[in-house]
This record gives C-alpha cells, structure tokens and sequence, in this order.
C-alpha cells in the first residue's frame, strides 16, 4: 500500500497532533464536567492511532524499499 505524500502528510498530522489533542480534552472535559465514557474514548483514540499508524508504518516501509 503506498500514500501520496499528502495523505501521509495529514494522517501523521492526524496521529501526531490532532486525535491525542482532541482525546485529552474531552478526557479532561469528562473529569470536570462529568460528561462520562472518557475511558471508552481514550480507549478508542489509542486504537484509531495505532491503526492508522500501522497503515502509515507499511506505507513507508513499502516506499522504502521500492526505492
């Protein structure tokens, strides 16, 4: 599977800075509010971005070694 560089560019966005950023608010938000499920979605974060970041992980490898 290989990525144009613009969709690497924006899931590694996705990984590195937008779902942890996004996840530690509503935990944050859940504690103080109690808005609940703040497990559930911590929990869903971490898998989204371990799949998404498997994806970008095959994607370099194969990039690599077509080069």
């Amino acid at each position: 599977m290989k990525l144009s560089n613009s969709t690497y560019d924006i899931l590694k966005w996705l990984v590195l800075v937008v779902i942890p950023a996004l996840t530690t608010f509503y935990v944050v938000c859940d504690k103080t509010f109690g808005w609940g499920y703040g497990e559930i979605v911590a929990a869903i974060s971490a898998a989204l971005c371990a799949c998404i970041g498997s994806i970008i992980g095959i994607s370099t490898a194969q990039y690599n070694k077509d080069k």
